[in-house]
């Protein structure tokens, strides 16, 4: 896979937290995904993770308030400040990693929280549908209509930031990809956090995989021959890695050192950049995968946060400066 230097910003430094939490992944997290098992129930035992945290206070500074866009249920979070820079009338548009499988909106209520509080945008997070109660394709549909409802109630439908992490991270992809493709107003950027981007995961370089602080190929395999069920197929590419690389607007990714997600990062990263598209990319060491996640206790997820909100900002004062 290649790299480019020029656009690939390498951070070698690890906290003590993020050591910490890499290795409470490593001994503990991993090999209860080895034994957790991909079925129907085992799939609802991992829903119980979103309804226990959805218990957990509330963030600070923010207001939360539940939502639907294009009749998927959503949460709306803002902060009090509103952004007087580039990212002035922008909304950004979150959907939230878990493999299509779990997590949701209380899972990821921080990080939106910290996206809303840094930026001074709305955030607005999406609780797609995942299976058993439907595959990938009726995530995209999900996050399609929730993208083209958007267009029409937000501030500015030229400014809609679309981000996510690991599955969002495709979501936000497959959107960026079909606006575009079908003539829709497309969005500013697109931010992935550790995104998937290619769905033929075992291809990749074994040590990855070997090396993931906490995904175990196996049982992302288990989880894949699921990803196909229905009732929606899969539209435009299959994964946005064999998408066009010129449909897609600015985009910033972020991942782990070693992790599944790290080869096709790259490789999409030279992709948008021999089409000339903007693309900045941050590979961090001692990170687990979809680490922004943790931007309440881990300072690297901080600067993730403030690198991916910077890049926004700049991308939408060159598109200021040159459609004047």
């Amino acid at each position: 896979m290649r790299t480019r230097e020029t656009t690939i910003i390498r951070h070698w430094k690890v906290s003590w937290r993020a050591w910490l939490v890499f290795w409470i992944a490593r001994i503990f997290v991993k090999p209860l995904f080895r034994l957790w098992p991909a079925t129907d129930r085992g799939l609802e035992t991992l829903a119980n993770l979103e309804r226990l945290v959805d218990r957990l206070p509330r963030p600070n500074g923010v207001t939360i308030e539940p939502m639907t866009l294009g009749g998927v249920p959503s949460e709306r979070i803002t902060n009090h400040r509103k952004a007087a820079d580039s990212l002035a009338g922008a909304t950004i548009l979150y959907f939230h990693g878990g493999g299509f499988v779990f997590c949701g909106l209380a899972t990821h209520r921080n990080l939106c929280a910290l996206l809303a509080a840094r930026a001074a945008v709305p955030v607005i997070s999406v609780e797609y549908r995942q299976l058993p109660s439907g595959g990938i394709g009726t995530s995209i549909h999900d996050a399609m209509a929730a993208y083209q409802d958007l267009l029409g109630k937000c501030e500015d439908p030229t400014k809609i930031i679309l981000a996510g992490d690991s599955a969002g991270g495709y979501l936000a992809m497959k959107v960026a990809e079909l606006a575009a493709s079908r003539g829709m107003v497309t969005p500013a950027a697109v931010i992935g956090y550790s995104p998937l981007l290619n769905l033929a995961l075992e291809k990749h370089d074994p040590d990855y995989m070997r090396r993931d602080a906490y995904l175990p190929i196996n049982k992302v395999d288990s989880i894949k021959r699921r990803w196909a069920d229905g009732p929606e197929p899969i539209v435009g590419a299959d994964s946005p890695i064999e998408a066009d690389p010129s449909l897609f607007p600015p985009v910033f990714f972020s991942v782990a050192q070693y992790e599944l997600m790290r080869p096709d990062v790259e490789a999409m990263t030279g992709m948008l950049e021999d089409v000339g598209q903007s693309v900045e990319t941050h590979v961090w060491s001692g990170q687990i995968h979809a680490y922004p996640v943790f931007g309440t206790v881990l300072n690297e997820a901080k600067m993730t946060i403030a690198f991916s909100l910077d890049f926004v900002r700049r991308a939408l004062g060159y598109r200021g400066r040159h459609s004047a």
